[in-house]
Parts: C-alpha cells; sequence; structure tokens
C-alpha cells in the first residue's frame, strides 16, 4: 500500500515537471537585428519558445509574427515609431536557452511580401509565411 502512493506522488511531480516544461514559461525575443534601407526595413530577431514540442508551426508562427507587430513581447520592445513597420520579419526559433546557446535552431520563419513597398502592419494581406526548417 504504502509503495502504491510513493509511485502515485512520483507520477504525479513527472507530470506537473512536464506540464511545467510544456506550458509554465513564456517565450522570449532575443538578439534584435534591424536592417534599413531607404526603401527596405527589415527585423531580424530570434526567440526562444521554452517549450518541449511544437505540433502547429503555421498557427504557432502566426502568433510569433503578431506579437512582433503588436510590440507584445515582455522582454524587448520594437521601435516602430521612427521608421515605420517592416518589410520584412525573419524569425529564428529556439526550443530552449541551451539550444540557442550551441546554435540549435528548430527552424525558422520568414514572413515576406512579393512588393518592398509593402510593410507587416498596413498591407498584412499581402504577406506570406514561409518556415524553414533548421
Amino acid at each position: 500500500m504504502r509503495k502504491r502512493y510513493i509511485i502515485m506522488r512520483i507520477l504525479i511531480c513527472i507530470i506537473a515537471l512536464l506540464g511545467y516544461l510544456q506550458y509554465g514559461r513564456e517565450e522570449q525575443a532575443v538578439n534584435t537585428m534591424v536592417s534599413t534601407s531607404d526603401t527596405f526595413y527589415k527585423q531580424e530577431f530570434d526567440v526562444i519558445v521554452n517549450k518541449l514540442f511544437n505540433l502547429d508551426k503555421e498557427k504557432y508562427a502566426e502568433e510569433l509574427i503578431e506579437k512582433a507587430v503588436e510590440n507584445k513581447y515582455r522582454n524587448v520592445r520594437f521601435s516602430y515609431d521612427i521608421t515605420g513597420y517592416p518589410n520584412e520579419i525573419v524569425i529564428s526559433v529556439y526550443s530552449n536557452e541551451w539550444s540557442y546557446e550551441h546554435n540549435q535552431r528548430m527552424y525558422q520563419i520568414i514572413y515576406s511580401s512579393d512588393n518592398d513597398g509593402n510593410n507587416v502592419k498596413n498591407n498584412a494581406d499581402k504577406f506570406k509565411i514561409q518556415i524553414y526548417e533548421k
């Protein structure tokens, strides 16, 4: 009887730990870089997702892009007041800090338009998401 309670407690702890590792941590935007010219503005940054797995990359890519356009990352603020909104966003996605430190990217998201004159805020319908594995 006592063994059963010990095993149940261990299983509950493992489930709680896995739940925390998947859902208990928020992603972080790091290593931001901006490239500008007279007619083009490109925003690049890395995101540490802090999750064990990500099943729907398309949906998650949309969420990451929306957070960037709406400036909703907690640890970084993008400046859209001087140069306006970017014509292209490139996001490199890492699963955790260890993979970021060892350059083990999960995938890269490129959010761009065929026309360089479009920006991500005013012309979102003309943009497409491309996801490149490693």
